[in-house]
């Protein structure tokens, strides 16, 4: 057996502008003027944003730390699908977490936190909505109605300018109450100059707005995008193409070069030999306009690059193969009652919930596999040196398993983030008890904090290989926080 010399990933980044995603765009008239602004003062975003190897800028009063252990939940139920938003003051060093999660209907909830362990609810919404937010029913913005609204992401787009994506099921007529998720929604984005929003407001007309490329692009349907309301299956086009859910915004500090990672489905029923071999939810990276990366690139060559395939023999057999116990759990297409999960007469597997990182010279892509209601939803990485080297069919990508369910405990969707020590990496992610979901429906999910670390294995590549951790058997985590 190979020797794997272990290594705490001692890992920095951020920010001239803490937390800042994107160069500010140079097109002034695409957006409001506090949107991605090159002239709105203020510090310039670091190059070395989204780099967890990269040095942090110093501080004028660098803050020391100290080590504190908390057991896991860091948050109770039911807060799915969380994304956490770290900025750092420029001038204390002192981070600020922003975390949010689905909600299903209503507003979305905010949170914050000085150390990812204690949280905060904000008074507000990200869409300050809560004079017209009634659970159960469909959420009114600008003219159009929102159900399910799920797996919501923050990002810092310039000093006073913040993304806010999720995926929704929009209409414009009001839904009272909200339908159950038909797999026909997509992806929407709205933009605030602050973290805390208010996002989509009535001065915003226009959003949320839809993913996809520019509106004056004219090949825009040529790449992959959202419908504006519910569209059924792929509407003829490549299934990729759909952009369904779960989109992960990132920025390769490296290339400069900006990405978003999303999920679509196959035709449902399958259509072609293709999808009856891969029907499913997989996971594809497209590449984003640098300049103005609220769009994809309008471009024909414009990277769109199939990453997970969840009825990929090859990559399955890889994440079996990585370590001792790395067969335990590790189904992708497993319902909660622990069954083989057929669609159509067809089996039905998942990928899901994608994140992004770069670590020095190493692209992560996380991803959740199987179903989020059953025992075997977990989590693997992906890596190579470029995001088009995340291909399914690339020779040089590396991929392992990272949380491993057990104790009928599942582990999934989540994002990576530095600790506010800016060199400890952690994953933020959920937890689902299946025994309660699985006997009596009982499937609200709680918010773990889970380390990550890097092992060598001498196989000369050096310590790139995360290494497997199974949460229910190590609900401790230990975080650097602030004297």
């Amino acid at each position: 057996m190979r020797s794997r010399r272990t290594t705490v990933a001692l890992l920095a980044l951020l920010l001239a502008v803490p937390g800042a995603l994107f160069a500010a765009r140079s097109d002034a008239s695409a957006a409001p003027s506090d949107v991605v602004d090159p002239d709105a003062g203020g510090p310039e975003a670091d190059p070395n944003a989204e780099d967890a190897s990269a040095p942090q800028a110093a501080a004028s009063a660098a803050p020391t730390f100290h080590g504190v252990t908390a057991t896991n939940p860091v948050l109770g139920i039911d807060h799915p699908d969380p994304d956490v938003l770290r900025l750092a003051d420029p001038t204390t060093g002192r981070v600020t977490y922003y975390l949010s999660a689905t909600v299903g209907t209503g507003d979305i909830d905010l949170y914050t936190s000085p150390d990812l362990l204690t949280w905060t609810k904000s008074p507000k919404g990200l869409f300050d909505a809560a004079a017209r937010a009634v659970k159960g029913k469909s959420l009114s913005l600008n003219g159009n109605e929102y159900c399910s609204i799920w797996a919501p992401q923050l990002s810092q787009l310039g000093p006073s300018s913040f993304l806010l994506s999720f995926t929704a099921s929009r209409t414009t007529a009001v839904q009272d109450p909200c339908p159950g998720y038909g797999e026909n929604g997509g992806v929407f984005w709205a933009t605030a100059s602050s973290p805390l929003g208010p996002f989509a407001p009535a001065s915003r007309v226009g959003e949320p707005a839809t993913f996809g490329a520019s509106p004056a692009c004219a090949i825009k349907d040529q790449l992959p995008h959202s419908r504006d309301v519910l569209t059924d299956d792929c509407q003829g086009g490549f299934c990729h193409q759909m952009v369904r859910l779960d989109s992960h915004t990132f920025r390769d500090s490296k290339t400069g070069r900006a990405w978003s990672a999303y999920s679509w489905y196959t035709n449902t029923p399958p259509q072609t030999q293709f999808e009856r071999d891969n029907y499913g939810e997989h996971i594809h990276v497209v590449e984003l306009d640098a300049k103005d990366p609220r769009f994809v690139k309008c471009d024909p060559s414009t990277p769109q690059i199939f990453a997970s395939n969840a009825r990929d023999g090859a990559t399955i057999a890889k994440l079996g193969a990585y370590c001792p116990r790395c067969t335990e759990q590790l189904r992708f297409d497993k319902g909660r009652f622990d069954e083989d999960f057929v669609r159509d007469g067809v089996p039905w597997a998942v990928n899901e919930g994608a994140s992004m990182i770069r670590r020095g010279e190493y692209v992560y892509l996380f991803v959740s596999g199987g179903l989020f209601d059953s025992a075997f939803y977990s989590v693997f990485f992906i890596a190579a040196k470029t995001v088009e080297e995340l291909a399914i069919d690339s020779e040089t990508r590396i991929v392992g398993r990272f949380l491993v369910p057990s104790k009928d405990q599942s582990f999934g969707h989540g994002s990576p983030v530095l600790g506010p020590d800016g060199k400890s990496l952690y994953f933020l992610h959920h937890r689902l008890q299946h025994g309660p979901c699985k006997t009596s429906g009982a499937c609200a999910r709680d918010v773990w904090l889970s380390p990550v670390e890097f092992e060598d294995h001498d196989d000369g590549l050096g310590d790139v290989w995360i290494k497997p951790r199974f949460p229910a058997e190590t609900p401790d985590v230990t975080v650097a926080v602030p004297d």
